[in-house]
């Protein structure tokens, strides 16, 4: 017992060495869904489906794993750094903590922490009685460090609130009052739930989450100081957004498990609350008068409720279906139409939009060789918002731009999916199908209503030997629909095709094979094949291909060795076309000049390749080395239909990265390991689009500031030497 609580005392001490941290490694650029929960389909919460008691547990009463050491950066990289705060020379702490004890009267605990000793940690403790209840309290961090190189003239960078500094007249001295910022952002969550078994066969699961996200990102700003052409009269900026948002979230689920059926309950509710409303700037082109404001993301609400239930049938089939109602709302005050200008009539948007989500699944295998199933999708996006007119001023100025309305958007969409799957033998089986996909929307200005795409798919798999494993599968579909609508107030080109609504059509073909040559050496091919045709249009993207090809291998020429490797190409293909038209010029101002039709023709080409090895038992030695190469080139290429106009092509865009890892674990004893890490990685990096431009430049554009930035290129080596230890 003694051992037991000294144990505990260390394990939590050693997590509270530092600050604890990680949120959503696995996808480190997703977004937070309710800051768009204007502009995206809400998804149901995923479910936490972890048992009351880990299995480990049953077989292992007591464990513990704490892993202790010093990593060191050896030079200043701020994009390696993005994500898992490694962006800065300097040592720093390796930490990592499982400790878990499972009692006999079925009492059980846990606390698991990775990443310790850096802002991408994450710390979980965890504890309950099988069968009966279980909590969880969850605390993680993730940084984003996407660029240091940025030069703004700026006061007040984190703030709502940026002005000029004392002495500045305009962008001819802009140079004398640049300085430098951080484009950075943090989460941190803390997280907290419990599962209670009421009685046998149900469930009920709950947790909350509060998230906070701080720092700066970057915002496009325009400034309008003309009373005629809006585009040549109009100053633009790159400024530093204030980030400081809250979000809170809350998951109840109610679970039923019969033996024929089951059926989930679950309410989901999420709160955004952004602590700056607006931002507001000094112009930096006219900085005695010209001042800019604009609103930032407001604050909003989500509430869904929806139930699941999956039932048994006769001949071996199941009904799973699946039906969610939600609601968002967004009451923010309206900010003014111009700096120190009067507000719109109505004090918000009052916005209000309904969300209805089913499905419905029927899988089947009435005979043995025959598997069915069929699948129907609706979802429905109602948008209530009220209609209001408003009779705002261009840009912060005070030309008045007449008056408009907004326009909610709603829309229905109907997805139904059929596939069935025969085995002939043991050799040959078929599967195949249909795919339709409809969808309705309603006040939407230069689209089209009404989209419906028709696919057929097949697959054949073959396996004409015990080591050999064979597919081909293609796909082709169809996508028309009804007429386009045009705005023309927005000086729309009617030729102008959008591609998530022109015709098009779609093939899709592939092919895989799987061989063991030996019980040592595993081969491995893929090819896959897709092609876009967007056959009813001419301005716009009108035809795009993708190949990509992958072979990997698996070898064990011993027991205690394995290699692997792989190398995947693609290749990604489109073709744009254009046209310039002197009705851009709007305004009544000077029009811009005409070129006629153009042609961007796009190819991306991306090359990876990988390879590692794992040796272990030599000696008390077990090394392995992990190598990874990947390079990615863009190529632009610009040709108008008229031969006598030249244009200077675009550069390439070119990136590369080099990394090698490579580690040692020395087994002093069955409990005590001593491990080395050593990883190096390069990154190399050519964006026309970025580097070389300076804040502001007029030959290249006027009256438009930038923040001069570069990519990030960086060649960066971290050492770690560190002991884990196991209790048991």
């Amino acid at each position: 017992m003694k051992t037991r609580t000294s144990l505990l005392i260390f394990s939590l001490a050693s997590a509270g060495l530092v600050s604890v941290n990680t949120f959503a490694q696995d996808n480190p650029d997703q977004e937070n869904a309710a800051t768009e929960a204007f502009t995206e389909e809400s998804k149901q919460p995923a479910k936490d489906s972890e048992p009351l008691v880990p299995e480990a547990f049953i077989s292992e009463p007591v464990y513990s794993d704490i892993e202790l050491g010093i990593g060191y950066v050896a030079d200043d990289a701020y994009f390696f750094g993005r994500y898992n705060g490694l962006q800065t020379e300097g040592a720093y702490l390796v930490g990592d903590i499982d400790v878990r004890e499972f009692n006999e009267n079925g009492r059980f605990w846990n606390v698991r922490g990775t990443n310790l000793g850096l802002e991408s940690r994450y710390l979980r403790l965890e504890g309950g009685k099988q069968g009966s209840h279980k909590f969880f309290l969850e605390w993680d961090e993730l940084p984003n460090y996407r660029n240091n190189t940025g030069q703004t003239p700026f006061d007040g960078v984190g703030t709502d609130n940026l002005t000029l500094p004392s002495g500045y007249t305009g962008t001819g001295d802009l140079d004398t009052y640049l300085h430098g910022f951080e484009v950075q952002t943090k989460r941190e969550r803390i997280k907290a739930g419990a599962s209670f078994i009421a009685k046998q066969r149900w469930l009920f699961d709950i947790d909350f989450s509060h998230e906070h996200k701080q720092g700066v990102d970057v915002i496009g700003g325009a400034i309008y100081n003309g009373t005629t052409n809006v585009v040549r009269f109009t100053s633009t900026s790159l400024l530093p957004e204030p980030i400081d948002q809250d979000t809170d979230l809350v998951n109840a689920t109610l679970s039923y498990a019969g033996e024929e059926g089951q059926v989930d309950l679950t309410y989901h509710a999420s709160f955004f609350n952004n602590t700056y409303a607006s931002l507001s700037w000094q112009d930096p082109f006219n900085p005695a008068t010209g001042q800019g404001s604009m609103a930032l993301a407001p604050d909003n609400e989500f509430h869904q409720l929806s139930l699941t239930a999956g039932y048994s049938l006769p001949y071996r089939s199941r009904l799973t279906g699946v039906a969610s109602m939600g609601r968002m709302t967004q009451n923010q005050n309206f900010q003014p139409y111009s700096v120190g200008g009067t507000v719109p009539t109505n004090e918000s948007l009052d916005g209000e939009v309904w969300v209805l989500n089913g499905q419905l699944k029927l899988s089947s295998r009435p005979i043995t060789k025959l598997r069915l199933n069929a699948d129907l999708i609706y979802d429905e996006r109602d948008n209530q918002t009220p209609v209001e007119t408003y009779s705002y001023t261009v840009l912060d100025s005070t030309v008045p731009g007449g008056a408009v309305t907004n326009n909610p958007y709603s829309y229905k969409k109907t997805r139904f999916n059929l596939d069935g799957n025969y085995r002939f033998n043991a050799i040959v089986s078929l599967r195949g199908g249909y795919k339709y996909n409809a969808m309705e929307r309603s006040n939407f200005n230069a689209g089209r209503e009404d989209t419906d795409e028709n696919t057929l798919f097949a697959k054949l798999k073959l396996k004409p030997h015990s080591t050999i494993d064979l597919e081909l599968y293609g796909e082709a579909g169809s996508r028309d629909g009804s007429d386009i609508i045009f705005d023309v107030n927005n000086y729309q080109n009617t030729l102008m095709r959008k591609y998530n609504l022109a015709d098009r059509d779609r093939t899709k073909l592939g092919a895989l094979i799987n061989y063991m040559a030996t019980e040592k050496l595993y081969l491995g091919a893929r090819a896959d094949y897709s092609e876009d045709d967007y056959t009813d249009t001419e301005i716009g993207l009108t035809e795009a291909s993708q190949p990509t090809v992958t072979v990997d291998f698996s070898y064990t020429p011993v027991d205690n060795l394995t290699t692997y490797g792989y190398y995947t190409w693609e290749n990604i293909q489109s073709s744009q076309n254009g046209e310039d038209e002197t009705t851009l010029g709007g305004g009544g101002g000077t029009a811009i000049p005409t070129t006629g039709p153009w042609q961007a023709d796009y190819d991306d080409t991306f090359d990876t390749v990988g390879v590692g090895a794992k040796w272990t038992d030599l000696g008390k030695w077990d090394i392995g080395a992990d190598l990874l190469y990947s390079k990615a080139v863009g190529h632009i290429e610009m040709t108008h239909e008229d031969p006598s106009i030249t244009e200077d092509q675009f550069p390439d865009n070119l990136t590369e990265m080099y990394s090698i890892k490579l580690w040692t674990d020395y087994n002093y004893s069955k409990r005590l390991v001593y491990k080395f890490g050593y990883w190096y990685e390069e990154y190399l990096a050519d964006n026309w689009a970025i580097d070389g431009l300076d804040p502001y430049d007029p030959a290249v554009v006027a009256n438009t500031l930038l923040l001069g930035n570069e990519t990030m290129d960086y060649e960066v080596r971290v050492f770690t030497v560190s002991a884990s230890y196991k209790f048991q």
